[in-house]
């Protein structure tokens, strides 16, 4: 006679914490990445993130998830203060992990969709339990709160029919993102220590990795729908945006940073890839 079994499941979920938050009107946070996503939740007011992969304007009541090692910065709009809440968590399931970085990157979850009413159910749930201290029956109620999260995100992907990740896809997704971090890693080195800033070699990042210019360029095409090239470029200009925001920015000094050959061929990139130069970006910061 068969017998049917539950099966053994040998996986964990991180918490990094979390926590809500008014700011002022003038408020950024500068560039940062995290080893884990981020669930944002805007309360009050709207939120600008820019990532290296885009811009997001969130409006109050919408969520977003930033993936693992996905550089960003937050800023708030509209001259007014703003209220969030955000929770940092991780799975060291490499599947999961791949298909909440693919499906959620540079999506807003709004009030039109599915998820909705049950993410926020939960998000004002854990907002609730934010206090000083925490006891046993406190934290488990933590980490099955936390649990509920994630599996809102999934379910989504199974009922969208998108939670059927071939082991190949993983694996090769993990070693694109690894590369990817080599870019980053790469670039901040260049801008923020470099006596003089170079322009990073993408042909080094990749040999490092012992693999074909050619197959590091098919990930990149399969991934991020773009070259390794383009998404150095996309990088470069996301973190324009940043040092253009800073008080006192000159164009000169943030071309020299990003180690173009002259200001005029970063103005040019910058128009081609934003639709606005970067003088004209700054002015538009400012009356924001």
């Amino acid at each position: 006679m068969a017998i049917d079994y539950l099966p053994v499941i040998n996986t964990h979920f991180t918490l990094f914490g979390g926590h809500q938050e008014t700011v002022p009107a003038d408020w950024q946070w500068p560039a940062e990445e995290h080893p884990a996503f981020e669930l944002m939740y805007i309360l009050k007011g709207r939120q600008r993130t820019i990532t290296e992969t885009g811009e997001l304007v969130l409006q109050a009541g919408e969520f977003t998830v930033i993936p693992i090692e996905t550089r960003h910065t937050n800023y708030a709009l509209d001259h007014r203060p703003m209220t969030y809440f955000c929770m940092h968590f991780n799975l060291d399931d490499p599947a999961l992990r791949y298909l909440l970085i693919r499906e959620y990157a540079g999506r807003i979850i709004t009030p039109a969709d599915a998820i909705y009413p049950a993410l926020r159910t939960q998000a004002e749930h854990l907002m609730a339990m934010i206090g000083p201290d925490y006891n046993l029956a406190d934290q488990l109620d933590l980490q099955v709160s936390v649990i509920d999260v994630i599996m809102t995100l999934v379910k989504d992907l199974k009922v969208a029919g998108k939670f059927k990740p071939h082991a190949a896809d993983v694996d090769q997704f993990m070693l694109c993102h690894q590369l990817a971090s080599d870019l980053k890693a790469q670039l901040d080195y260049q801008i923020y220590h470099a006596a003089e800033p170079q322009q990073p070699s993408v042909a080094k990042i990749v040999a490092a990795r012992n693999i074909s210019q050619s197959y590091a360029l098919k990930l990149f095409q399969k991934y991020y729908h773009e070259s390794p090239q383009q998404y150095l470029i996309a990088l470069k200009l996301a973190t324009a945006k940043e040092l253009l925001r800073q008080p006192k920015a000159r164009i000169n000094a943030v071309s020299a940073k990003l180690a173009y050959t002259s200001p005029s061929h970063f103005t040019r990139e910058f128009k081609k890839h934003f639709g606005q130069t970067p003088r004209e970006y700054m002015r538009q910061e400012k009356t924001e």
